[in-house]
């Protein structure tokens, strides 16, 4: 175990790392890090981690790292039929350790090499350190940007890159012409689910030439615990996770963003079917 500032990082070796994704449009799902050094209060990631204690009950604190994850690649590549690859769906493929590491561009490269549609999602700018492969084509970059305002983002996602990094990532994205895609999720009650709040990231995709994909807060049990121990802002946690749950809260909040994002004639998709029925 190392520590660089309040990270403690691990390297462990795995036996695979392709693995089926139950997300919509993907076949595969790979993960470079498990654990995240962004630290998001709301994020799912310690309930899909849960096998690791130690990065599930000190989110934001502790990544593991697969030291093999490239010549395992190789050899899962081998008896993989092509597909879509989603980078990353439990922790951020560009969290900081990758920078100094550089596993998920050598994975991304080498993907790419076989054939394989990658498609990525970060909330880190650092993604666009990449641009280079990503101008190949057979790829697709997904921001997650839940508020474009910067007080807010501190609180809820305490260690990522700040909104208005990542709003420059996407101008840069687009104009590469890199299909681009905007995750607007999770939307949280009382929090960032407020018609300007939404309306304004909805704005930024309307500027790049993105589509939205937007979802809810969907409370899960590492989660809540994650939740109660740093919840530092005004609204009622208990009433937010009711809301989050509340079948007309969400079909309203659905109605709502349908109807900005028919204003500025963006493309939006609910990252499920129940946000819509």
């Amino acid at each position: 175990m190392n520590s660089i500032g309040s990270i403690m990082y691990n390297y462990i070796r795995v036996k695979s790392v392709l693995s089926k994704s139950k997300l919509p449009d993907l076949d595969y799902a790979l993960n470079p890090y498990i654990g995240c050094e962004h630290g998001c209060i709301y994020c799912y990631g310690p309930d899909m981690c849960r096998r690791y204690l130690e990065v599930a009950l000190n989110w934001g604190s502790t990544v593991l790292i697969k030291s093999n994850l490239i010549s395992v690649l190789r050899k899962d590549l081998k008896h993989a039929k092509r597909g879509t690859v989603g980078i990353s769906t439990a922790t951020d493929p560009y969290q900081p350790v990758e920078g100094r590491l550089g596993i998920t561009r050598e994975a991304i490269n080498i993907l790419l090499n076989h054939g394989f549609k990658v498609s990525i999602q970060s909330k880190s700018n650092t993604v666009t350190r990449d641009l280079d492969l990503m101008s190949e084509g057979n790829i697709d970059v997904g921001l997650t940007i839940t508020t474009l305002n910067d007080a807010l983002a501190s609180i809820i996602e305490p260690k990522a890159p700040r909104p208005y990094l990542r709003a420059k990532a996407a101008y840069e994205i687009s104009a590469n012409g890199i299909e681009l895609w905007i995750f607007l999720g999770p939307i949280i009650p009382l929090v960032n689910d407020d018609e300007n709040n939404i309306n304004e990231v909805v704005e930024l995709a309307a500027s790049v030439n993105a589509y939205v994909i937007y979802d809810k807060l969907n409370v899960k049990p590492l989660m809540l615990y994650n939740l109660r121990r740093k919840w530092t802002l005004k609204a009622d946690l208990d009433e937010v996770i009711r809301l989050s749950s509340d079948r007309n809260y969400v079909r309203n909040l659905s109605i709502t963003i349908s109807n900005i994002c028919r204003k500025h004639r963006v493309k939006c998709v609910p990252a499920f079917r129940s946000l819509v029925t």
